[in-house]
Formats: structure tokens, C-alpha cells, sequence
């Protein structure tokens, strides 16, 4: 009986020790009624989410009574957070274990901060195995960037063969978009081939001057 008592206790308190978890906060809804009253069928509780309202997730898991929709936009920078990943984009947040993210509802888009609260810990009197060796966020952001930079290489592509050359999913866009085409623009190593045009379907991408630097001295 004081076996057991004693194996619940332990397991109880070592768990706990290496649970993380992330804040989710919403912090500001943006409502757009003209376009609503232009293109939006009227309808009843759209978004039942308040300002101010905020939740625990629990080793990267989807916190009970989250939107489903705005769980879609977050997830993989909860999911990150919760395993100590952190700086997007190479000093996106003041604080970078956190992000800023909002819903996917193109007319009453919520934000949501979300900030890594507590992260994995060993309990110090327990026996701690030594730490694993791991790729940090920005090795792995930096390792994106270069991915794109080979997909593309001399040629101007539009998205969807980018894609195809990166071995992603047709309907990542946005895993596309925020973890390889942004971070890669923003140090200006890509650039659009149509830029009076950002949104045109048609639009392709191609590798500025640093660009082909990068490349040359990635094949090299």
C-alpha cells in the first residue's frame, strides 16, 4: 500500500515537472462591417469569443472551449512554444517566447497573444539524464530559408511549384508562407516578380542579388 502511495505520489509530482505551458490571450477584434454588409450572409454568434478572455494549453494540446478556426492559425506556434522553440522570424516578439496571431475569419478577425508560461522542468531531486542536443529555432528557421533558396535557384516560380519542390503539403499555404516565404523576403533574399500585384494568383517569386549570393555559396 506505501508502494503505491509512494509510485502515484512520484508520478504525480515528475509530471508536473515536465508539463509546459502556453497563455493564450485575446487581445483585439478587428470587426470589418462593410465588408460583412457587402459579402457576409447575416448570421447569429459568429465568434463567441470575448477580449480578454484566455486559456492554458497544456504540452502544445488544443485547450478545451478554443475555437476551433483560431486553433488552425495558432497551432504550430503553440505547438513550438510548448517545446521551448521560440524567436519566429529571428526577432519577430520583444518577447520571443511569444507570438501574435490571428483567427482566420476575414471579417471579424480576432488577435490572440500567445506567451510560453512554463516551460519543461526536472525536478532537482529527482535524477536528471542529460540534456538532449537540439537543432535551436533559429538553425531550424535559417535551414528553411535555405531549403526555399535551393528550391527556387536561378528560376521564377509561382507558389504552388515552390511547394511541389519543398515537398509540402498543396494545402499548407500558410505553413508555407509564415515559416519559409516571409522570414526569407523579409531578409530580402526573395522578391515577387509581379510587386504592383502582391495578390495576383498568377504571382511567381523570384531570388534577389543576396539571393543568388546565398545560393552560390550554399552550392558551393
Amino acid at each position: 500500500m506505501c508502494v503505491s502511495i509512494f509510485l502515484c505520489t512520484f508520478a504525480v509530482y515528475y509530471f508536473q515537472g515536465v508539463m509546459s505551458k502556453v497563455r493564450i490571450t485575446a487581445v483585439r477584434q478587428t470587426v470589418y462591417r462593410d465588408l460583412m454588409k457587402k459579402y457576409e450572409n447575416p448570421i447569429l454568434h459568429a465568434c463567441t469569443i470575448q477580449q480578454g478572455q484566455d486559456w492554458i494549453s497544456i504540452d502544445g494540446q488544443c485547450p478545451e472551449g478554443m475555437c476551433a478556426s483560431a486553433w488552425a492559425s495558432m497551432r504550430e506556434f503553440v505547438e513550438s512554444l510548448s517545446r521551448g522553440e521560440g524567436n519566429f522570424y529571428d526577432g519577430w516578439m520583444r518577447n520571443p517566447m511569444s507570438a501574435m496571431i490571428s483567427c482566420n475569419d476575414g471579417f471579424r478577425p480576432m488577435s490572440f497573444y500567445i506567451e510560453l508560461i512554463e516551460g519543461a522542468t526536472s525536478n532537482p531531486t529527482l535524477p536528471v539524464s542529460p540534456p538532449m542536443v537540439v537543432s535551436s529555432p533559429i538553425d531550424k528557421a535559417t535551414e528553411r530559408v535555405h531549403k526555399l533558396i535551393l528550391a527556387i535557384g536561378d528560376q521564377t516560380m509561382p507558389r504552388r511549384q515552390i511547394i511541389a519542390y519543398l515537398g509540402l503539403k498543396q494545402n499548407s499555404r500558410c505553413n508555407f508562407i509564415n515559416n519559409y516565404l516571409k522570414p526569407a523576403m523579409a531578409k530580402g533574399y526573395i522578391v515577387m516578380a509581379r510587386p504592383s500585384s502582391p495578390n495576383s494568383p498568377e504571382q511567381a517569386y523570384r531570388l534577389s542579388a543576396d539571393g543568388l549570393d546565398l545560393l552560390a555559396r550554399l552550392n558551393s
